[in-house]
């Protein structure tokens, strides 16, 4: 029954597309033409992004989830003062982070395959975490959130950005708003989905289709 799930066939799928895009198409295609035809000047926002979460991680771990192939996460790491982990479903993704890192000589980058909604870390391993342009793939917002709610310190920072159809939510009801993919969420339902998790938002910016926040713990 268990391998009849949506969920987990939707898990198994996004784990052998972008474990195959990795290397091929991901970063030249999704990257650096989609990304910022649907966010505008995402890019710079990202890496401002990342600047903030070293900086709040005051030299404690930091998670990029989901890492994709550390097109941003490099920068993060060479700016961090602490261990930097990025991970990702795809296993892909994490060999190509690793291979980066490696050739860039970052000693505190560590990839690791990981399920989001089955996160291999303690309660509170993280000062800071970074959730970049991927809630939007995974399968189940909500316990997604739930892991990056329980291995985020009490004192830790969440900063988010996220690419999603949101005029097509905007359309909807609430109720049937919530019960939509992230990708088609509205701004409104995803900050809805936020608070239940435990996150406090102190910071929302709109670009196009990107939405970029930053979150603390309740």
């Amino acid at each position: 029954m268990s391998g009849r799930d949506p969920q987990r066939l939707a898990k198994k799928l996004i784990q052998n597309v972008y474990s195959f895009a990795a290397d091929k198409f991901y970063e030249p295609i999704v990257i650096r033409r989609t990304f910022p035809l649907l966010g505008g000047d995402l890019h710079e926002a990202v890496r401002e992004q990342g600047r903030r979460a070293a900086t709040a991680a005051a030299g404690r771990p930091l998670l990029d989830m989901p890492v994709g192939t550390g097109f941003y996460t490099i920068d993060v790491a060479g700016a961090s003062q602490g261990l930097v982990i990025g991970a990702d479903i795809a296993a892909g993704m994490v060999v190509e982070t690793q291979r980066i890192g490696r050739e860039r000589g970052l000693a505190n980058l560590a990839g690791v395959q990981a399920d989001a909604h089955a996160l291999p870390f303690a309660d509170g391993a993280f000062g800071a975490i970074l959730c970049t342009n991927g809630l939007q793939v995974i399968p189940g917002l909500e316990p997604a959130l739930a892991e990056l709610h329980r291995v985020l310190r009490d004192d830790g920072t969440m900063f988010v950005s996220i690419v999603s159809a949101v005029f097509v939510g905007a359309l909807a009801s609430d109720r049937v708003n919530d019960g939509l993919p992230a990708l088609l969420r509205s701004r409104r339902s995803l900050l809805r989905a936020l608070e239940r998790a435990g996150f406090y938002p102190k910071e929302v910016r709109t670009q196009r289709l990107a939405t970029l926040i930053e979150a603390s713990k309740r």
